[in-house]
């Protein structure tokens, strides 16, 4: 399993409702792909990055094969449109601690 994170700040003065349109279809498109298990979203409480997103998928090449669609790639062309500071990390487990760890 790995984790895809995406963090960014948001443009100033950007169009919201484009923004968060630009979002949902990017998670619909998420939530069809092979390999996709959560998703989940954050706003940083003490300021930039503004946003972090998180994919957690089966494996790397279930993210490979997500991200190469030509439709996902429009939409990260869309992206720099409403963000900036875009910072881009995939996740696996920890070799000494692969597992949550829960009391």
């Amino acid at each position: 399993m790995i984790e895809v994170t995406f963090t960014y700040d948001l443009r100033p003065n950007i169009n919201k409702d484009k923004y968060i349109e630009l979002v949902k279809r990017a998670t619909a498109m998420m939530l069809m792909a092979d390999g996709f298990i959560e998703f989940r979203a954050h706003r940083n409480m003490l300021g930039s990055p503004h946003v972090r997103r998180t994919s957690v998928w089966d494996s790397l090449s279930h993210w490979v094969e997500f991200a190469q669609k030509p439709d996902f790639q429009d939409i990260n062309s869309e992206f720099p449109f409403f963000v900036i500071n875009l910072d881009v990390q995939i996740w696996g487990p920890s070799p000494i601690t692969p597992e949550t760890i829960k009391p």
